[in-house]
């Protein structure tokens, strides 16, 4: 769950356009622009260039693009879907222009803003609006998470004078904070690769991914209905807050997954909704919402990290019941927001926050669906098959079995009591299964500990070790 940022794009009409502070006055609007735009001497992204900056000749910080560390054995796959999607070349234009610029930094910070200011983007023309600007930014933000320091607000300048518009974007950061943190980033990154097992399945990396995320990084449910902790605390919503300070919100989570998978081979986009939420003053209340789409074996899933990571003391941990689901279930509580295609611009006007919808692929598969492919299943009180799931989790030191009812005529609830009824199939299973394991490490006479979840025709036992 993340909070609503207000959506703030000033859209204005000057006879002439100054620029920020940090740069030189120029004689004209006409050749300014000229020379900001043909700016090319920056290293291109991915080139071996240490982490750093230096000012060019209008007075901005340059950080230096670098390649982050990447996994040996393991060709990335950063596909620019949300570019892809973009149908104007103007939105493409603005989209290439915001990957140079974005490494531009002012010292000036934003009118009333904790944000600075970053170097211009001159585009020819006038007839720019909010929407597609904004529309190719969020596409940069959403293929790019390692652009961990761009804001998605912007202002939009028109000059009629020099029929140009000037789009100024807004860094979270400095320079020589973005230096830093790319440097702790990098060291993050490299610990987290060096940790992995190797020669991992292209689902086995995924479900990797899931839990280190979820191991390792904390909800910071302080942002709820707190605008001013959100603005003292930008790395809640990126990459860095997930692989550097542990802690983020739900756009943390969902851009820190999407950047791992795909630094390990896997294709993933981000998906942008609401989900329903219960709260104690307010009752049942959507919440914007930010999760993925995944690819495995050429077919799309949904995953949502941040639903997952319970953080509940009560709750089984490893059970992921929103890890590699189709569209269908995971509409049982999240619902899609429009694309920026399908939305109006009356539509747009009225938004009160951002959408980042460019992609949502249908999802319909189910071969690595994690607590069908992790699990059993069962159509009636079996005992050999308990017994044999009651192994194979021990033998993997789960700490749950996850029974999937493959029946038309039992639910969870019905399963479960038949399990329980008569001889107890459930204590023969364990009690088989203990006969078949090293050391019996099952507690063939502990009660018995379960969760249902009737929407996913799923039972959750925990395993009752010793």
């Amino acid at each position: 769950m993340w909070v609503k940022r207000g959506l703030s794009v000033a859209i204005l009409l000057l006879t002439l356009l100054t620029f920020s502070s940090c740069t030189q006055t120029p004689q004209s609007t006409k050749d300014t622009a000229a020379r900001l735009t043909q700016y090319s001497d920056m290293p291109l992204s991915g080139e071996d260039v240490d982490i750093g900056s230096h000012d060019d000749a209008y007075g901005f910080h340059i950080v230096n693009r670098i390649a982050f560390t990447h996994p040996e054995g393991y060709q990335s796959k950063h596909v620019a879907h949300s570019y892809q999607t973009l149908k104007k070349d103007s939105q493409r234009t603005i989209y290439e222009k915001v990957i140079d610029a974005c490494y531009c930094f002012s010292d000036e910070k934003v009118e009333n803003k904790s944000t600075y200011r970053m170097r211009p983007v001159i585009l020819s023309g006038t007839d720019y609006t909010g929407k597609e600007a904004e529309a190719a930014i969020i596409a940069v933000l959403d293929d790019h998470p390692e652009i961990f320091w761009m804001d998605y607000l912007f202002d939009l300048k028109t000059d009629t004078a020099s029929g140009t518009t000037s789009l100024i974007l807004r860094s979270l950061y400095t320079a020589d904070q973005v230096v830093g943190m790319m440097k702790e980033l990098d060291s993050a990154l490299a610990s987290f690769y060096r940790e992995m097992p190797k020669e991992l399945s292209e689902y086995e990396r995924e479900v990797y991914v899931y839990k280190y995320i979820i191991d390792h990084c904390v909800y910071d449910d302080n942002i709820i209905n707190n605008e001013q902790y959100e603005v003292e605390h930008p790395s809640l919503f990126n990459l860095y807050g997930v692989m550097v300070d542990h802690q983020a919100v739900c756009e943390g989570y969902a851009y820190g997954f999407d950047y791992l998978c795909s630094e390990l081979g896997i294709d993933t986009v981000c998906i942008c909704g609401t989900v329903e939420i219960e709260e104690e003053d307010a009752g049942v209340t959507d919440s914007l919402h930010l999760w993925n789409a995944v690819v495995l074996d050429d077919e799309w899933y949904m995953a949502d990290v941040t639903w997952d990571d319970t953080d509940e003391e009560e709750e089984l941990r490893d059970v992921f019941t929103y890890l590699n689901v189709t569209q269908k279930v995971m509409e049982q509580d999240h619902t899609l927001d429009k694309t920026y295609e399908q939305i109006t611009d009356t539509e747009y006007e009225r938004l009160e926050c951002y959408i980042n919808n460019f992609l949502p692929p249908s999802c319909t598969a189910t071969d690595y669906c994690y607590y069908l492919h992790e699990g059993i299943r069962l159509s009636s009180p079996d005992v050999d098959a308990l017994s044999k799931g009651f192994v194979q989790a021990a033998q993997k030191k789960s700490s749950a079995l996850m029974v999937n009812v493959d029946s038309d005529t039992l639910t969870p609830q019905t399963l479960t009591q038949a399990l329980f009824d008569g001889d107890q199939p459930y204590y023969q299973a364990l009690e088989k299964a203990n006969t078949a394991l090293a050391n019996a490490p099952l507690d063939a006479q502990a009660d018995a500990v379960y969760y249902h979840y009737e929407d996913r025709d799923l039972i959750v036992f925990e395993m009752p070790y010793r």
